[in-house]
């Protein structure tokens, strides 16, 4: 079964994931899973927080 992979903070498709990729060792521990969505934060939104350490984000 493939899960989509979504950021988020800006709701941008990061990629596909197979349910046998979330049982490895190799699986994202921020990576929280609702139904077939598995929400992370992707590279960009990741650099832009360390970037700009005062933002608040909600």
């Amino acid at each position: 079964m493939k899960i989509l992979k979504l950021c988020r903070t800006c709701d941008r498709i990061i990629g596909e994931l197979e349910l046998d990729d979330l049982t490895n060792d190799n699986a994202d521990p921020i990576m929280e899973i609702v139904g077939n969505v598995a929400y992370a934060i992707c590279p960009g939104c990741l650099q832009e927080m360390e970037l700009e350490p005062r933002n608040v984000y909600h």
